[in-house]
């Protein structure tokens, strides 16, 4: 299934890939999802860096991730999926379930 997400005016076709007209090299920094709630409330990271996070749950979550001009959404993330979203445009962005609208981070990008 391909999805159509804009990130930082760039078209992404599809969420596993990477490929933006740059190249994106970075550092993968992961976040657990377990028990309805996300690992970590704040996470600071580089431009470029790719988080990853793991649906460790043993229910289906909707990754949500808004700020600075930015909207990504990663569709329902079954248990046992990882959905990868690379950081390319610095700024502060606030994570949500859109399932479960209590799970919430934020994610710094420098």
């Amino acid at each position: 299934m391909k999805r159509v997400l804009a990130w930082g005016g760039f078209t992404v076709l599809s969420v596993t890939a990477l490929t933006f007209g740059v190249a994106i090299a970075g550092a993968m920094v992961n976040v657990d999802q377990k028990g309805v709630a996300f690992s970590v409330s704040d996470l600071s990271v580089n431009k470029g860096d790719i988080v990853n996070f793991n649906n460790d749950d043993n229910t289906s979550h909707n990754i949500m991730i808004t700020g600075d001009g930015v909207s990504l959404n990663s569709g329902l993330q079954q248990p046992g999926v990882a959905f990868k979203a690379p950081m390319i445009k610095p700024g502060v962005y606030a994570v949500t379930c859109g399932i479960h609208p209590k799970m919430k981070m934020t994610i710094t990008v420098k």
